[in-house]
């Protein structure tokens, strides 16, 4: 990092920290990197296995220090602002956190969009570069970009028609996600990943929206019985950068760590591809019940996506293209 230490406090909205230079007097380039998934999820693993390719690669002359569970304070929300304003050199988020800021990063999570991994490998190739863009205006470069496998409905209760949803109190995790919720007439509390478990374990929520991934991290089996395989959304993380912190890479070293983020991001899909089913497993060797809607029930789910698709397009209009090119890709016949 360019900013000389202690770094400065941040506050916004989570703990307030401060980052002591734990790499003063050391040798080469150290960027610390900000992640609020816990240590056993697979987008922890992958960010310390490129930290440690990068410093072999590098000769040792680049050291990322991985710092997984929000332990620096810092939520998911609040990652793209603290790389700007270079809190800390990285951070790895999900696109949808960012949606207050710059919505189209959000784009991959509009509701029953994306069908399949593989859709939305097509969608991100399509909106990839606006992301990158939207991210080069904060002064961040991306790295590599990772999914999420589909995201769940978690329940205590045993949900079988739309009106079961009825006055149930739900974790969201972006405005779309909350029309979503809002429209099966349910009650939304939006709220990162790491408040999920005390809100729970308090009974602040009925149930929660996250990827099996996630729900076997955290153990759901100890507050709900039922995993919905609502396939409602989809999501990437990005791992991303300070510009100024990039530079203090020699160009030769930026060659190699690029090199390195675009060999393991293809690997990093795979991981994620098979990571759902292991995880599904898991939930269920722990007495979760595995529930696929039947076709009323989805229908009656998908029925609230086009007037959410419309709204985001009106209001990101950069969007519009975007769509109307992955609903052709798709060969999806949808009138947006």
């Amino acid at each position: 990092m360019s900013l000389p230490f202690p770094r400065r406090t941040f506050l916004g909205g989570a703990s307030a920290i401060t980052l002591s230079a734990c790499d003063a007097g050391l040798s080469g380039v150290h960027w610390d990197l900000s992640m609020p998934w816990g240590p056993s999820e697979y987008h922890v693993t992958n960010a310390q296995r490129f930290a440690d390719e990068a410093h072999a690669r590098t000769a040792g002359q680049l050291t990322i220090h991985v710092h997984p569970g929000a332990v620096l304070g810092l939520k998911g929300p609040e990652s793209l602002r603290a790389v700007e304003e270079g809190i800390v050199d990285m951070a790895d988020t999900a696109g949808f956190h960012q949606v207050g800021t710059e919505p189209i990063m959000s784009m991959e999570s509009l509701p029953y969009l994306v069908e399949d991994i593989d859709e939305l490998a097509v969608l991100y190739g399509l909106m990839r570069p606006a992301v990158e863009a939207a991210c080069a205006r904060h002064g961040i470069r991306v790295l590599y970009v990772v999914p999420w496998p589909n995201q769940n409905f978690f329940f205590d209760a045993d949900i079988k028609t739309v009106d079961d949803f009825q006055g149930l109190t739900m974790r969201t995790y972006d405005k779309l996600s909350t029309d979503l919720v809002v429209g099966l007439g349910m009650t939304p509390i939006q709220m990162p990943s790491p408040d999920v478990v005390p809100a729970l374990a308090s009974g602040a929520l009925d149930g929660a929206m996250t990827s099996t991934t996630t729900a076997a991290a955290q153990k759901f089996w100890e507050f709900l019985s039922y995993t919905m395989r609502s396939n409602h959304t989809w999501s990437c993380n990005i791992l991303m950068i300070n510009e100024d912190s990039w530079q203090t890479l020699s160009p030769e070293d930026q060659t190699r760590v690029q090199a390195l983020a675009q060999q393991l991001e293809p690997e990093y899909w795979e991981i994620a591809r098979n990571d759902d089913i292991d995880k599904l497993k898991v939930l269920e060797a722990n007495g979760m019940i595995t529930q696929v809607p039947d076709a009323e029930l989805m229908a009656g789910m998908q029925r609230l996506a086009l007037p959410i698709w419309r709204t985001f397009v009106q209001q990101t209009p950069e969007a519009g293209p975007i769509l109307e090119a992955f609903l052709r890709a798709t060969g999806k016949q949808v009138q947006v």
